[in-house]
C-alpha cells in the first residue's frame, strides 16, 4: 500500500492506495497515529483503497479508537461502497461514532 500525506492548519490528510490487508494493517495504524499527533484532525482518504479486510481495519480501529479518546477528529472519506459495507458488517463506524463518506 502507497501513501501519501498533507498537513494544513492542524489537519493531516492521508491518502491511501492500494490494499488495507494483514501485511500493511500495521504500517497504516503507525501513519495515523503518527499524522494524528501532530493535529488536530485527520482524514483519512479511501478513494484508490481497492480491497480491505478484517485485519488490516483492526489497526485502523484501534489507531482511530486511541486518538479519539485524546480528543482528536478523525474522518474516512471517499469510501468505495464495498468496502463500506465491509465497515458497516464490523461495526466499524458505530463503535467509534465518526464520520465515514462514501465515493461519489
Amino acid at each position: 500500500m502507497d501513501y501519501r500525506a498533507t498537513e494544513t492548519n492542524g489537519q493531516a490528510t492521508l491518502f491511501f492506495t492500494g490494499e488495507l490487508d494483514m501485511a500493511v494493517g500495521d504500517q497504516v495504524g503507525q501513519l495515523l497515529q503518527q499524522y494524528g499527533e501532530r493535529n488536530q484532525a485527520v482524514r483519512v482518504d479511501f478513494q484508490n483503497v481497492s480491497f480491505v479486510d478484517s485485519s488490516g481495519i483492526g489497526s485502523l480501529f484501534f489507531t482511530t479508537k486511541e486518538l479519539l479518546a485524546l480528543g482528536k477528529e478523525v474522518e474516512i472519506v471517499n469510501v468505495r461502497e464495498e468496502i463500506l459495507d465491509i465497515l458497516h458488517v464490523l461495526g466499524f463506524t458505530q463503535a467509534l461514532g465518526i464520520s465515514i463518506g462514501k465515493a461519489e
